[in-house]
């Protein structure tokens, strides 16, 4: 199995995809307000989940320098 930082990325990865194809289908045309909050939401969502993917990246580059030799 793989390390938990490597796990936790590719859930991120999964919902950050899943956020792009909502938006993908909130693109065009007029929306009621309940729609751009919802837009809205997703958007932070994905900062957030960049945020993480960074902490992430950063955390497991931290984990290999303190285990090479």
């Amino acid at each position: 199995m793989g390390c938990p930082e490597s796990e936790e990325m590719l859930i991120l990865l999964k919902e950050l995809s899943m956020l792009k194809a909502l938006d993908t289908e909130y693109e065009g045309g007029r929306k009621s307000e309940g729609e751009q909050e919802a837009h809205r939401v997703r958007q932070k969502r994905h900062v957030e989940i960049g945020d993480e993917i960074k902490a992430l990246a950063e955390q497991k580059k931290a984990n290999q320098q303190n285990t090479l030799p």
